[in-house]
């Protein structure tokens, strides 16, 4: 071979063994491309909120036969910090209420209007509020109470009423200071319930709407009706009222239930007689089916009767669970194959005394701590009833405070799985009950209101609620792969 012919073969060997790594390269990059997809970094929420402002709003509706109070408490949170929980009603700027010191409290008597409670500072996680009221005769009759809740863009309400016997208004309540746009859908005991100007409901900035849902449609059975925000957010609260012959026979607020979901616990059942109705609500295309359990206070049991529910499709089914309680206090968990919610219509009856309706819907578990404003009337009995629905062993705390900071009372507790623990409240002043659980805990809680006076047997329940409704910002977290 000749010197020229042997440099050309040298040449040509060189660049095919480059090529030729070349290709190897883009074969390996793409062989672990293909082994390595693209992933998306968790979202892991800090523990320390964006502490700034918070708003929830305490719903009311005009009622010249009620007394209704609006109360407000501050937990201490962190000692040493600043901040300022304040009430105004819709449409005014002077606050009706004010609390400026961890720990107390304030009550005043309610407009006929919603009162946005605001937190700022180190209120915006220690703040929480509750409207109460009662009445001997008028539409609405009876003992009731709510929490203030905080404004959401989607609201599940289970087992309202929209026929001249059983009526639910939705007081709808928009505390921003940008319109609010809201859609209405309704699930029967049928299916989908066709109502024409559902859709598209506005409400002004800074304004409240009442919705009566028997001027919408007329059905029969059980309903449930879900409010969802295609603009902004809104706050909203049912207003049931039960009637015998136009004769009022109770009345109650009704607080939004937790989203669909396949495992779900409904919280503080009152004890004793009268009516107790499950009501559950499928919005999903598939027949669910619902198994019931009771968490009693030695533990979990089926209820006689009422262990199954099936649900049709985009619809809502009932079933009564008195047999089952035989008229103690309990919370009922549910599971389901299908994501679902729920609620209990309870109904309290006494010797000579006109019915009252009390209303429990679905609540997501207590995050640390809980707090319920007690509701002060003469001769009103206060019961808190916690259920524990884990698989673990759950040692938690309570303490009530006076308004003035003072502790009056407190206990420790330990819940085990699948059960029911209640404690009688005995306060003999304005006060309200924290309850602390570790984190993680699956425990939910409510606190019954017994007040029979004027010929009603009055009842009403809250659930206890977690203050800190403050949003959290992602975890930063070390990442030595990240800008390779």
């Amino acid at each position: 071979m000749s010197p020229g012919t042997r440099g050309l073969s040298v040449g040509l060997v060189r660049r095919l063994v480059t090529t030729g790594a070349a290709l190897l390269a883009v074969a390996v990059v793409a062989v672990g491309g293909g082994l390595i997809p693209p992933q998306t970094a968790p979202f892991r929420a800090s523990q320390l909120p964006l502490v700034g402002r918070t708003t929830t709003v305490c719903t009311t509706s005009p009622a010249t036969d009620a007394t209704a109070t609006v109360s407000a408490v501050a937990v201490r949170k962190a000692p040493g910090r600043e901040g300022v929980l304040t009430g105004v009603p819709v449409g005014t700027t002077a606050p009706l209420l004010t609390v400026d010191r961890q720990g107390f409290g304030d009550q005043q008597t309610a407009p006929a209007t919603p009162v946005v409670l605001t937190g700022q500072g180190v209120m915006a996680t220690a703040g929480s509020g509750m409207i109460t009221s009662r009445a001997t005769k008028g539409d609405q009759s009876g003992l009731m109470a709510a929490p203030c809740v905080t404004p959401a863009t989607e609201q599940w309400f289970v087992g309202v009423g929209a026929t001249p016997a059983y009526r639910t208004d939705l007081v709808l309540t928009n505390p921003d200071a940008g319109q609010a746009e809201v859609d209405l859908r309704f699930y029967g005991r049928n299916g989908l319930v066709v109502v024409p100007g559902s859709p598209g409901l506005v409400v002004d900035p800074g304004s409240s709407r009442t919705v009566s849902l028997d001027t919408l449609v007329t059905v029969e059975g059980p309903l449930t009706v879900s409010v969802r925000a295609s603009t902004g957010r809104v706050s909203a609260v049912a207003l049931d009222r039960r009637s015998v012959d136009f004769g009022p026979t109770g009345a109650d607020w009704q607080l939004s239930a937790v989203a669909p979901t396949r495992s779900l616990v409904v919280p503080g059942v009152p004890e004793g007689a009268g009516t107790r109705t499950l009501v559950v609500a499928n919005p999903g295309m598939e027949r669910a089916s619902v198994g019931v359990q009771v968490l009693g206070v030695d533990g979990a049991f089926a209820p006689a009767g009422a262990e199954q529910l099936e649900v049709p499709p985009e619809s809502t089914a009932e079933i009564s669970v008195a047999a089952g309680l035989a008229g103690a206090a309990a919370g009922l968990q549910l599971t389901s194959d299908q994501p679902v919610t729920a609620a209990v219509v309870s109904e309290a009856i006494g010797t000579d005394a006109l019915p009252d309706l009390a209303v429990q819907s679905a609540t997501a578990p207590i995050v640390r701590t809980g707090v319920v404003p007690l509701v002060q009337l003469d001769k009103t009995e206060a019961e808190l009833v916690l259920s524990n629905g884990g698989d673990t062993d759950v040692p938690l705390s309570f303490e009530v405070y006076g308004y003035d900071g003072v502790k009056i009372d407190d206990d420790d507790v330990l819940l085990v799985p699948h059960a029911t623990a209640t404690r009688r409240l005995d306060a003999g002043e304005p006060a309200y009950l924290v309850v602390t659980v570790p984190a993680e805990a699956s425990v939910v809680g409510g606190v019954t209101f017994l007040a029979s006076s004027g010929g009603i047997a009055g009842v009403a329940t809250v659930p206890v609620l977690s203050p800190d409704v403050a949003s959290r910002a992602p975890q930063a977290e070390f990442d030595p792969t990240v800008g390779r």
